[in-house]
C-alpha cells in the first residue's frame, strides 16, 4: 500500500474524475481497506482550487494513488478535515521565559503598528528605525506589509477576506516575535481600524501594541506615488484603492502619531527611538 505523507504527489479518483493532487497535511492511519486517515490537498486538473485565505475546503472521500511514470499503484481511502479542528493541539510551555529573553537582550519585546496610506513612508521609517536601533546593539526585525507576501503571505489577494487574513498573520507572528523579547516593527496600510484593534486583542500583553498613525495626507501620497499605484488607481486599472476608490479608517487614539510633510524619514525614525528609549523598551 502506499505511504502517505506531506507533499507527496498522488492522483485522487472519485466517482466523476481523476486528478492529481498534492497532499497537504498529515496523515493517521489505520487498519482497513488500504489505509484510512486525514488529508487535505491542493488539486489539479479539471477541479482545481486555490486556498482561500489559507482556509482549506471540504472535498470528501475519495481515493488517492501515488503518481509514478503517470500511472496509479496502490490505493487509500481518505477524508478531509478542517484546519484547527484537532483536538489534540496542546499549548507546550517552554522553559525559557520572556523574562530571561529580555534580560539576555537587554531590551523589551514590543509592537510598533505603522499605518497609513500608500506612500505615506511606513516602510522606509521602518527600516530606518530598524538600522538607527542596530548601531546601539538592540535587536529590531521589520515585518513588511510588501515583504510578507513573498512568503507568509503569498498565497492572499487583496479581496476584504484576504487582507484581513493578512493583518491577521502579521499580528500573530508580531506577538511571537515580541515574546522573543525583540522589538517588531510592522508596516502595512492595515486601513480598517477592527483588524488593528483585533491585533492588539490578540496580544499576550496589550501594552506590547503600540499605534504608530502616519498621519500624511493622501495629496502628498498621491505626489510621491513611489509604486506608481495611484496613478493606476486614478486611470482605473486598480480598484480598491486605499485613499482613492476604498476607505482608510484613521486611528482615534493612536500611541505615536508622525505629522511630518516633507518626508524626512530620519527625523520621524528618532521620534520613534526616542519614544522606544523613554518608554524605556531600549533597556531590561
Amino acid at each position: 500500500m502506499a505511504c502517505l505523507r506531506v507533499g507527496r504527489q498522488m492522483l485522487r479518483q472519485t466517482a466523476s474524475l481523476v486528478c492529481p493532487t498534492t497532499t497537504t497535511m498529515m496523515m493517521m492511519a489505520t487498519k482497513g481497506e488500504g489505509f484510512l486517515g486525514v488529508c487535505g490537498g491542493s488539486l489539479g486538473g479539471s477541479q482545481a482550487y486555490a486556498p482561500s485565505c489559507g482556509v482549506l475546503e471540504r472535498f470528501g472521500s475519495s481515493l488517492l494513488a501515488p503518481r509514478r511514470e503517470g500511472r496509479p499503484f496502490g490505493s487509500t481511502k481518505a477524508e478531509t478535515y478542517d484546519v484547527g479542528s484537532s483536538s489534540n493541539i496542546k499549548w507546550h510551555e517552554s522553559p525559557v521565559t520572556r523574562d530571561a529573553r529580555e534580560k539576555q537582550l537587554n531590551q523589551r519585546g514590543c509592537v510598533l503598528w505603522m499605518t497609513g496610506l500608500s506612500g505615506s513612508g511606513k516602510s522606509t521609517v521602518a527600516f530606518t528605525l530598524e538600522h538607527m536601533l542596530q548601531e546601539e546593539g538592540k535587536l529590531c526585525y521589520v515585518l513588511d506589509g510588501d515583504n510578507v507576501r513573498h512568503g507568509l503571505c503569498q498565497d492572499l489577494g487583496f479581496t476584504a477576506q484576504c487582507r484581513e487574513e493578512n493583518i491577521r498573520r502579521m499580528g500573530e507572528v508580531a506577538n511571537l516575535m515580541a515574546n522573543a523579547g525583540i522589538i517588531t516593527v510592522v508596516s502595512i496600510i492595515s486601513p480598517f481600524a477592527k483588524d488593528r484593534n483585533k491585533v492588539r486583542e490578540r496580544m499576550e500583553n496589550k501594552s506590547d501594541f503600540h499605534e504608530v498613525y502616519m498621519k500624511i495626507p493622501v495629496s502628498v501620497c498621491e505626489e510621491r506615488d513611489p509604486k506608481g499605484l495611484y496613478k493606476k488607481a486614478r486611470a482605473g486599472k486598480i480598484k480598491g484603492f486605499t485613499g482613492i476608490d476604498a476607505p482608510y479608517e484613521a486611528p482615534e487614539n493612536p500611541e505615536i502619531t508622525l505629522e511630518v510633510n516633507d518626508g524626512n524619514a530620519a527625523e520621524m525614525a528618532r521620534e520613534l527611538l526616542d519614544y522606544l528609549r523613554s518608554h524605556k523598551f531600549l533597556e531590561y
